[in-house]
């Protein structure tokens, strides 16, 4: 299992201290990436490696609200069926579990067409371990 940490900046929030909706897709790509960088699959020096997850789809779910400061605990897992790669997220702001999401994601050519993952992300993928389903 992987797990990303964030602080929650003034400028994710709203006018009540509160993450803003939308910046719960964002934490979720920073912990998304920097899984993928953790298993090689990408490099910040080349972002065209990054279209190998081109998003397709997306759901979150909000459970109660994280605040400016908390430290945003995300656990990411993902998994591989077909030519569909899918990421599952927890949030947790301390003991609280705040938010529970699900991308899904397919990889593209450099002309922006869908392709079958790569072998080498395949067999990532078939060897990251799913705990369970979170959404």
């Amino acid at each position: 299992m992987f797990f990303f940490e964030h602080r929650v900046q003034f400028y994710e929030t709203d006018m009540m201290g509160i993450v803003h909706h939308s910046n719960y897709l964002r934490l979720y790509e920073e912990a998304r990436v920097a899984w993928a960088y953790n298993r090689k699959m990408i490099d910040y020096q080349k972002p065209e490696s990054a279209a190998y997850f081109a998003v397709l789809a997306t759901e979150v779910k909000h459970i109660m609200p994280a605040k400016f400061g908390d430290v945003a605990r995300i656990h990411v897992q993902a998994c591989i069926s077909g030519a569909r790669m899918f990421f599952e997220y927890k949030m947790f702001c301390g003991n609280d579990l705040v938010s529970t999401a699900r991308t899904t994601h397919a990889c593209l050519d450099t002309s922006l067409k869908p392709i079958k993952p790569p072998k080498h992300i395949r067999s990532l993928l078939e060897k990251e371990p799913w705990i369970e389903t979170w959404l």
